[in-house]
C-alpha cells in the first residue's frame, strides 16, 4: 500500500513543539533541515531574516515559515528587536524536500496565532495529553492556514472585476447575465476573462459554491432535501439531486446518510 505524506510523531527524544525567544545582541544558531522533516515556524513577535531562493527575506509577526529538506532555519535576528516564534517539528513518512505550501506564508490575525500558540505550547507540557492527537491538530491547523492564505493571495492577483464577479457569484443566486452587467462588462467577456486568470467559467465558480453550500447542510443540519435545494439556488429537488449526483457521485440522501453515520 502506497503511503500518504504527512506526518509521524516525533522521536520521544526530540520536542514536537516549544516556544523560541531569540537573545538580543546576536543572530540564532540557525538549523539545517534533515531528511523526512519538515518544520515550521510561526513569528508571534520581533524581526529576523529567512534565506528563501538565495536572497534574505524580512519576517516579523505572523510569518509561517515552512521548511523542509535543505532548507534553513530563521539565521538573521534584529538585534534590538530579536524574534520569537514558535517552533514545531514533524518526521514524515516520505522525502521531504517536496513542498507542499510555499516556504513563507503569513497568518495576520494576531489574536489567532496567540490563542493557538497557547493551545500548542500548553498541551505540549501536558505529559497526559494525547500526542498523536496534538500532532494532527498541529500539523492540520497550520497546513489549513497556509492553504488558505496562499488561496486569498492567488485571489488578490486578479483584476478587480475578477475578483468582484467571483465575490457575486459566491454570495448571491443570481444569473451570470446579471453578474456580468453589475460589474459592466458582456458575458462574453467575462467568460472569455474567468478562461484566463482562473481557467474555468462563471457558472463552474457558481456551481462549486453552491455545492460546497449544499454539502455543509446536508451534514450539519436536518433541512429538507426542497429547503437546501432552494437555499443553494437550485430551480427544485429534482435540479439539485440531479446536479448533486453527477457531482459527488451519490444522492443527498446518501450523502447525508453517511455523514450522519460518520462513514467515510
Amino acid at each position: 500500500m502506497k503511503k500518504s505524506h504527512g506526518p509521524l510523531p516525533p522521536p520521544s527524544s526530540m520536542p514536537l513543539a516549544g516556544l523560541y525567544f531569540q537573545q538580543p545582541g546576536c543572530d540564532p544558531l540557525f538549523h539545517n533541515i534533515s531528511s523526512r522533516v519538515e518544520r515550521v515556524e510561526l513569528f508571534t513577535g520581533g524581526r529576523g531574516w529567512v534565506r528563501l531562493e538565495g536572497k534574505w527575506t524580512e519576517v516579523t509577526a505572523g510569518a509561517l515559515l515552512w521548511h523542509v529538506e535543505g532548507d534553513q532555519t530563521t539565521a538573521r535576528s534584529d538585534w534590538d528587536f530579536p524574534y520569537r516564534c514558535l517552533s514545531v517539528h514533524f518526521r514524515t513518512t516520505q522525502s521531504s524536500r517536496r513542498r507542499r505550501v510555499p516556504h513563507l506564508t503569513w497568518w495576520h490575525d494576531a489574536e489567532e496565532v496567540r490563542r493557538f500558540t497557547q493551545e500548542v505550547v500548553e498541551a505540549h507540557v501536558d505529559d497526559q495529553f494525547d500526542r498523536n492527537a496534538l500532532l494532527s491538530y498541529t500539523y492540520g491547523r497550520l497546513l489549513f492556514q497556509a492553504r488558505r492564505w496562499e488561496a486569498t493571495t492567488r485571489r488578490q492577483d486578479f483584476p478587480a472585476k475578477i475578483r468582484r464577479a467571483v465575490e457575486i457569484l459566491e454570495q448571491r443566486h443570481i444569473s451570470i447575465a446579471e453578474v456580468a452587467q453589475e460589474i459592466g462588462w458582456s458575458v462574453a467577456h467575462l467568460h472569455d476573462a474567468f478562461q484566463k486568470h482562473l481557467g474555468t467559467t462563471p457558472h463552474e465558480i457558481a456551481l462549486r459554491k453552491r455545492m460546497q453550500r449544499a454539502r455543509e447542510q446536508l451534514a450539519a443540519s436536518d433541512l429538507p432535501i426542497k429547503r437546501i435545494a432552494a437555499d443553494c439556488g437550485f430551480s427544485g429537488p429534482a435540479a439539485f439531486c440531479h446536479a448533486f449526483k453527477s457531482r459527488v457521485g451519490r444522492t443527498p440522501l446518501a450523502y447525508r446518510r453517511e455523514q450522519s453515520l460518520g462513514h467515510s
